[in-house]
């Protein structure tokens, strides 16, 4: 064996998935969003909690500090410029300078922490949808469009992150103000302030009604921004097949009918937008021109002093913009609860496992399996022992389920039917995202990233700080008849291009099974790896697989060609009737 059944059991010791948050931020983060949202948005917020405590103590400061200027500008007028005194208005002039120096720097503060703790969280949520992501199923992936999964990871979480910290952050602030700004009305004129008291319910009446419709516009969108996305990443990527295919055309119209569709959403949700701030703005102009007149005909009679009125409407903007930016938020909430909606299908966690599985061994056993096979009937039921370092070969027609088959055997998929079991342990209770620790799998179509040869090879640092191992890999690409390809370039770390279109079929085929053989495995499953090699060239790929890894179970499939020949210890047969296996 190349690696011991102990690498297949969980770490011992590893700590526990998400300590529960306290039950008010768990009631907060509900509400907020959903109960499925926040059981995987919160524990993202968690390591920053005391980053977030730095920063609403810094926004408390800032937002207490900002209602001084207007006061102070009233002293300015009142002890200062009527009353004549130049003594007064020198030192009320200095300390709205110094409070407003210290505002600024408070409120740049303010911005870097939270633009910093802002990017780490967005770059750990990005990191734990990928995670997610890479531990779903092959079949899940099926129903999914690449696209459309570019625009979660990357439109959403940002929408998400942006409003789970300007939640915390600006709606603690904005109350803050909210509370001084309406004290500071009341200190000035009681019979005013209840007068601007009165902009609350209304302004909340009217977003209350709207709210629905802002979180049905903002559906729309996010599902024509997904399906744009999509399209587009499907031209892109098949572009050299769509041009062959003459078929860019209607690549073309259908790009052009999914951005026109999206168009009108957009307009659409900006019009009512644009709808929803027009009306609060309109109620707060009306407001002000009523205090303008009821609080200019007391500064005419002279019940009022002049600094008072202008600290009051500076009040004004104190009280109603934070409730404003209040109200904002929770209509915001409604768009956001759309994206979040969206990831979580992402971020659903996987069904909890037993927590050991420790084989015997990696002899493959499959009682009454049946896998499913498109929209064919279903391959199985197929019982039968795959002793541990068989040679085996996998046939059948295509459509009759081999690659169904082997994705079952890698943990990609789950049998509709029955048991497959790893040295005498259910396969199912292994977490398929840890299996390629043991079971390696090399198919037809090669994945290439656009990186160098030596990213593309997926090795640690540690592995390319050996120089035995760099040595290693050039004597694999000299025996895969890749090594000249290379040298000529600039050697591993020649830059392949996206979707190795740099390289011919084969040779993406050769690199991709060289990084295959790289990786510890006990299981080997090679999937018309080499269907597009030429047979010299197989013949020798194989038979120094043969000899390198005498002990790994070999799994081949091929419609003909070096995989398809040779002694197998066992050949397994697939038909549309019944499958059947024959030890050799």
């Amino acid at each position: 064996m190349t690696g011991s059944a102990g690498k297949l059991a969980p770490q011992p010791g590893r700590p526990a998935a998400a300590r529960a948050w306290p039950r008010l931020p768990s009631r907060a983060g509900a509400a907020l969003f959903s109960a499925s949202s926040a059981e995987w948005l919160l524990p993202l917020l968690r390591p920053h909690r005391h980053r977030l405590a730095l920063l609403l103590l810094i926004s408390f400061l800032a937002a207490a500090i900002g209602l001084l200027p207007p006061y102070i500008s009233k002293l300015v007028i009142d002890r200062g410029l009527m009353a004549g005194d130049a003594g007064q208005l020198l030192l009320w002039s200095a300390a709205l300078f110094a409070v407003g120096l210290l505002a600024t720097g408070t409120g740049a503060l303010s911005n870097i922490l939270h633009m910093r703790a802002s990017v780490r969280m967005l770059a750990q949520l990005r990191r734990r949808l990928l995670s997610r992501l890479a531990a779903k199923p092959a079949g899940w992936f099926a129903a999914q469009r690449a696209g459309e999964l570019l625009s979660r990871v990357d439109g959403d979480a940002a929408e998400v992150q942006k409003f789970a910290f300007n939640a915390v952050l600006g709606g603690s602030s904005a109350l803050i103000r909210l509370v001084g700004g309406s004290v500071m009305l009341m200190v000035l004129d009681w019979r005013l302030g209840l007068l601007t008291a009165l902009l609350a319910p209304a302004e909340l009446a009217f977003l209350a009604w709207a709210r629905p419709r802002t979180e049905r516009h903002a559906a729309a969108v996010r599902e024509m921004q997904g399906r744009y996305a999509a399209g587009l990443s499907e031209t892109l990527f098949g572009l050299p097949a769509l041009q062959a295919a003459r078929g860019t055309l209607w690549a073309e119209r259908r790009s052009l009918r999914d951005h026109v569709g999206l168009s009108r959403r957009l307009i659409a949700q900006n019009l009512w937008g644009e709808f929803t701030r027009a009306v609060p703005v309109l109620l707060s102009a009306l407001t002000r021109s009523a205090v303008f007149l009821a609080g200019g005909l007391m500064v005419i009679r002279g019940d009022w002093p002049l600094g008072s009125l202008i600290a009051f409407v500076a009040y004004m903007g104190f009280m109603t913009g934070p409730m404003q930016s209040l109200l904002g938020l929770w209509h915001a909430q409604a768009r956001v609860k759309a994206a979040a909606a969206r990831l979580d299908a992402v971020m659903q966690a996987p069904p909890a496992r037993p927590t050991r599985f420790s084989p015997a061994g990696y002899a493959l056993r499959l009682d009454g399996v049946t896998v499913a096979r498109g929209d064919a009937v279903p391959l199985g039921p197929l019982t039968l022992t795959i002793p541990e370092g068989s040679r085996v070969a996998l046939k059948g027609p295509s459509g009759a389920g081999k690659t169904s088959l082997l994705a079952v055997l890698c943990g990609r998929a789950r049998p509709l039917a029955g048991r497959v079991t790893l040295g005498g342990a259910d396969l199912g209770l292994l977490d398929g995202a840890a299996l390629p620790g043991r079971v390696a799998y090399a198919g037809q179509r090669p994945f290439t990233l656009r990186a160098s040869l030596r990213g593309n090879l997926f090795q640690s640092r540690g592995f390319w700080a050996d120089p035995e191992n760099e040595a290693q890999v050039w004597a694999l690409l000299e025996l895969f008849g890749l090594a000249e390809r290379f040298r000529s370039a600039q050697g591993l770390d020649t830059m392949l291009g996206e979707s190795g279109l740099t390289l011919s079929g084969g040779e993406r085929q050769r690199l991709c099974l060289l990084r295959v053989l790289l990786s510890p495995f006990d299981i080997l499953i090679l999937d018309e790896a080499l269907s597009e090699v030429d047979p010299a060239a197989a013949a020798r790929i194989l038979a120094h697989i043969d000899a390198a890894f005498p002990h790994a179970t070999r799994i081949l499939t091929a419609h003909g060609g070096a995989a398809a020949e040779g002694d197998f210890d066992m050949e397994i047969t697939l038909t549309e009737a019944r499958p059947c296996a024959n030890p050799r």
